[in-house]
């Protein structure tokens, strides 16, 4: 599957993924040091009747980096940027991680657009706690440990069995700009927009990975609880990343949901 460009009215370069065609239009946005890569599965178990992009956010995959800060609120912003060169008017949503927060935020800022949203162990709405002290120096010497990355990365894809896939994984991870290494850490910490969750209308589907210890539980029951129309599952054998792990048991999931 090769990516696509396409530039914004912005002049912003951006590369994606595309598969299936239909009236139903579908939107994927990745996490932190991840790509539309991630999504290869989901592209390829699409049903019938959608069309669905999976977009590389700035500085990760095909997408150049830009000169904004990588704040939560900015990413959304170049995703709606992204929809609007493709004339994408109304879709749906479905944010994995770090990028379930800039769906949420999205859901909040252009809820015209949104059809249904689907967060896939999103970042809760008050954002995420690192566990670590945050230091530039430190993430620039993680931009350069191959091995380290490896191991983070089968962390949060515990059940994965495509070895293939997970190389590719890794290597869009290691060719991830400076600013996503040290911007994403920064943005997700610092991100809260309880006071506005309230905004989000849409038929909402919180999926989380019974496996995960990256997201806790907790920030996933009490983000779901304040979206008005908002059922969350949790889905069996999996850990951070279901459509990596059961990507069978995931579209069905998600699709079922659309479908409704």
């Amino acid at each position: 599957m090769n990516s696509l460009f396409l530039h914004t009215s912005k002049g912003d370069e951006v590369a994606y993924l595309k598969h299936g065609s239909g009236s139903r239009k579908v939107v994927f946005i990745h996490g932190n040091l991840a790509s539309s890569v991630w999504w290869t599965k989901t592209l390829q178990l699409v049903r019938p009747g959608y069309e669905a992009y999976a977009v590389d956010l700035p500085g990760s995959g095909g997408t150049p980096d830009t000169r904004h800060r990588h704040t939560l609120e900015y990413l959304a912003s170049f995703v709606n940027d992204f929809t609007d060169a493709l004339r994408l008017n109304r879709f749906y949503l479905a944010g994995h991680s770090m990028g379930g927060g800039v769906a949420q935020l999205f859901a909040i800022n252009y809820p015209e657009k949104v059809e249904k949203l689907v967060l896939i162990n999103s970042i809760a709405m008050d954002g995420l706690n690192l566990g670590f002290e945050y230091d530039d120096n430190m993430m620039r010497a993680v931009m350069k440990n191959e091995t380290l990355l490896r191991h983070w990365l089968r962390g949060v894809t515990p059940g994965m069995e495509d070895d293939e896939l997970f190389e590719q994984i890794l290597a869009h991870a290691l060719k991830s700009s400076e600013k996503v290494f040290l911007e994403h850490p920064k943005a997700m910490s610092e991100a809260d927009w309880t006071h506005r969750i309230h905004q989000i209308k849409c038929p909402t589907l919180f999926v989380h990975g019974i496996w995960d210890d990256f997201i806790a539980k907790t920030g996933s029951e009490k983000t779901a609880k304040a979206i008005s129309n908002c059922q969350l599952m949790y889905l069996e054998k999996c850990g951070h990343s279901p459509m990596l792990e059961t990507p069978q048991a995931f579209n069905n999931l998600m699709f079922d949901f659309f479908d409704k």
